[in-house]
């Protein structure tokens, strides 16, 4: 079937749109479509929503083979899926360096589009890149890879999460890393911006890695204790011969929680990993350790909610309170990797030469 001034939608473009469709929970899909707005209201009537998840797909898909469209169609729906899912990818977060403040600068929108495709194109030729712009000022950008020889894999785009007036950006990555470094350099040039760093912090919920950057959780969270705590006044219960001293450390405990993780709700992530390198102590004349090498040791705390996780232990006697400021610093540098080392002059020569 075709159309006056345009042609039917590529079979495999409406095979992509079926496929994104089955990613998105049932019930969500009616609501997804519409913020899409592809398919007419009239259109989206004569579906079944109610039927399995499958058949709705297929419906889909075939009113998308009878409509003029391209692949820029099927990114935007995989775009809105993937802001309102966004937890389904891993993000990791990277700093832009420049020496100019970012609030201070004119952001030129169409600018930044224009210098970010032109250097990934002039390098790869065939690749898909979508813009989209959403209420918190964050331009998403979609690139889906290729190569002069290879059409680009819609299936495995990458995601950059980026703001224009802050100096991170959030970068949720294909299997193709080879292109990473190609992508690095097209945010740096879009950017006006000298360089870019990790900041050793990833996880799957974006709005806790944007919370924890930007400093959103509550402000008077203190990491350790310069002074002792101010004893108050625990009202004994019945028998408190039983409960008053237990009462006493349990008001403490729940003191030194709020004072160190504060009331509000806490940045949700889900695990953090600590590599500790140390030498090898002994005297020379006892010849234990031959090997001038370090010992290497990788510690990695998981939990669906880390910080919360990390709250309740003391509240649950289970370890000694306040926590180590290893695990509390968590609030104050918000990064998921740490690396433990002893100073450089304690390693043998040439230790930290590659």
């Amino acid at each position: 079937m075709s159309f006056p001034g345009g042609f039917v939608m590529d079979e495999t473009v409406a095979e992509y749109i079926r496929a994104t469709v089955q990613k998105i929970p049932r019930k969500e899909i009616k609501t997804i479509l519409q913020e899409w707005g592809f398919l007419s209201e009239k259109q989206l009537q004569t579906i079944n929503f109610g039927q399995i998840k499958k058949r709705i797909a297929y419906d889909i898909f075939q009113l998308c083979e009878e409509i003029p469209g391209s692949i820029k169609e099927a990114a935007v729906l995989d775009m809105i899926y993937t802001h309102a899912y966004a937890h389904k990818r891993t993000w990791k977060v990277y700093k832009l360096l420049t020496t100019v403040e970012k609030e201070t600068m004119y952001f030129d929108r169409r600018d930044f589009e224009k210098k970010f495709k032109r250097k990934l194109r002039s390098a790869l030729g065939k690749v898909t890149i979508n813009f989209r712009e959403y209420e918190d000022n964050a331009i998403w950008i979609r690139i889906a890879w290729g190569s002069p020889r290879r059409e680009p894999n819609q299936y495995r785009a990458s995601y950059v999460v980026y703001h224009s007036h802050a100096p991170y950006v959030f970068i949720s990555f294909s299997q193709y890393r080879s292109n990473f470094p190609l992508l690095c350099q097209a945010l740096v040039a879009a950017s006006y911006s000298h360089d870019i760093c990790s900041m050793e912090l990833q996880g799957r919920y974006l709005n806790s890695l944007k919370d924890c950057v930007f400093k959103r959780y509550n402000q008077n969270i203190q990491t350790f204790y310069s002074e002792p705590l101010q004893e108050q006044s625990v009202e004994p219960e019945s028998d408190s011969r039983l409960v008053y001293e237990n009462r006493k450390t349990k008001e403490k405990i729940r003191r030194m929680n709020q004072q160190i993780f504060g009331n509000d709700p806490l940045p949700k992530l889900e695990y953090v990993q600590y590599e500790l390198q140390t030498m090898f102590k002994s005297y020379p004349e006892q010849n234990v350790l031959h090997r001038k090498e370090p010992f290497r040791c990788l510690v990695k705390f998981s939990s669906p909610h880390l910080l919360e996780s990390l709250k309740s232990l003391a509240a649950t006697s289970m370890v000694d309170a306040p926590l180590s400021p290893l695990l509390i610093s968590l609030l104050r540098r918000p990064r998921t990797y740490f690396r433990i080392k002893e100073k450089t002059a304690q390693f043998p020569e040439g230790f930290l030469s590659p």
